[in-house]
């Protein structure tokens, strides 16, 4: 008899927790042991293509921040919950592991909560929320997080439960060669607050003046667009910045770049910088915690680290990757080894393991 495993999450698209979703999935219903749902909170319109064997479910709340609405999200999980008593329940996000874990008090479902963000920028109204959040997760099972600077983040007794585990990347990822590339600079991310596209739109401003030839991309939607687009207006650089929305296709989309720069605050580790990296595309990202980009990058080895918040910093890397072809191929050589490191069977065995466990 099958397993039943059942994936939670706020919505399936637009963004890295749902591609390492996606992936996971995936691998659980190719081994054929697996009985496989997931659970969407919203019923977002930009899914992501997944196996007709996995089952995919909305609860379809209303986006809203009432906390009426989140209860009675929560309630409609508790009852999935209790029809489906014997699976292995798996959340992505600090904001759905705490309803889930909510949702699953005084049943005995297995729950696998994942921190998929820099737990000490992310918790919603501030103390409160994360004291709760903090309560909440001596409940789970099992605590996964993507880097060890997360984990520590928590309580020893929260530690004790947690275990590191970095994001899958896909084994058929397209590999861009020397004779595709464009002057071109891509990003693709969920646009909000936290990924700071001003700082990469004035990164580009900078860099542009002397390299006239280059455009940006910007992939993907979210809350901070339309601002985005207004503020590159204002800067006269809509020919040269070009927004496009979220698309399934996106590594053919990129697959032509000379560069992806990634400008966050702060990140887990973003799937869009492992994903470019292991198609041998240079990266230029910002060094922010909670330590995603320097556990997978070398700085000048297999990519460039840049402060964050500094505009200059990433114009100059920029610069030294378009201006220094020899040093360039080398960074694009050296970062095509993650594909190995972040195998999708290594990475996907480690939540086999827990599953079982």
């Amino acid at each position: 008899m099958k397993k039943k495993v059942i994936f939670v999450t706020y919505y399936f698209g637009n963004g890295g927790a749902a591609t390492v979703m996606k992936l996971i999935a995936q691998q659980l219903v190719e081994s054929g042991s697996y009985d496989v749902e997931i659970v969407s909170m919203l019923d977002d319109e930009n899914k992501y293509e997944i196996p007709k064997s996995v089952k995919l479910s909305a609860i379809s709340m209303k986006k809203s921040r009432s906390y009426v609405e989140k209860l009675k999200g929560i309630l409609e999980l508790r009852k999935i919950l209790i029809k489906n008593k014997d699976a292995v329940i798996i959340s992505f996000e600090y904001f759905m592991n705490m309803q889930t874990l909510l949702a699953n008090i005084f049943l005995k479902n297995k729950v696998i909560i994942s921190e998929r963000n820099d737990p000490n920028n992310v918790g919603g109204n501030g103390k409160l929320i994360k004291k709760l959040r903090d309560f909440l997760y001596k409940k789970a099972d099992v605590l996964v997080c993507q880097t060890l600077d997360a984990k520590m983040y928590f309580s020893k007794k929260v530690q004790e439960k947690t275990v590191v585990i970095p994001n899958p990347i896909k084994s058929d990822l397209p590999i861009s060669k020397e004779e595709m590339k464009k002057p071109k600079i891509v990003n693709f991310c969920r646009v909000e607050k936290q990924k700071n596209l001003p700082m990469l739109i004035d990164a580009f401003e900078i860099f542009q003046k002397k390299h006239t030839e280059y455009k940006l991309f910007i992939y993907g939607d979210g809350k901070e667009k339309e601002n985005l687009i207004r503020y590159v207006d204002s800067k006269n650089l809509t020919k040269n910045i070009i927004f496009e929305g979220f698309t399934q296709n996106i590594h053919d989309k990129i697959i032509d770049s000379k560069i992806f720069a990634s400008s966050s605050d702060y990140e887990g580790i973003s799937n869009s910088m492992i994903e470019a990296m292991g198609m041998g595309i240079a990266s230029v990202v910002t060094d922010c915690p909670c330590g995603g980009a320097r556990m997978m990058i070398e700085n000048n080895v297999n990519g460039i680290l840049v402060p964050v918040g500094d505009a200059n910093a990433m114009s100059r890397a920029f610069e030294k990757l378009i201006e220094n072809d020899e040093y360039r191929r080398q960074i694009e050589k050296n970062s095509l080894k993650i594909r190995k490191k972040l195998d999708k069977n290594v990475i996907c065995n480690k939540w086999i393991e827990l599953i079982n466990n």
